[in-house]
């Protein structure tokens, strides 16, 4: 029971050094105004498909359209007006 043991304490002083290191960092961040938070890959597109067996097919094209709506939105809330 030793070796699991020491190999958990080890596992655990890990961890302990990467959320040490991820808190400094984000205190940094903080301190030069930057928000620490990922923002993420933005705007998931709903399937609606419930699972990966379900007409593929028409799911993909789905996938698709929805992308190509998503990206027109954004597109017009980039856009800067022409004056």
């Amino acid at each position: 029971m030793g070796i699991f043991t020491n190999f958990s304490d080890f596992l655990e002083e890990r961890r302990k050094k990467n959320h040490d290191k991820i808190r400094k960092k984000a205190e940094a961040m903080k301190r030069q105004g930057k928000s620490p938070v990922k923002k993420g890959w933005g705007t998931m597109v709903d399937t609606g498909s419930g699972g990966i067996n379900k007409n593929p097919i028409d799911r993909v094209y789905d996938i698709g359209q929805q992308q190509k709506n998503l990206s027109s939105k954004s597109d017009e809330k980039n856009k800067f007006s022409e004056d």
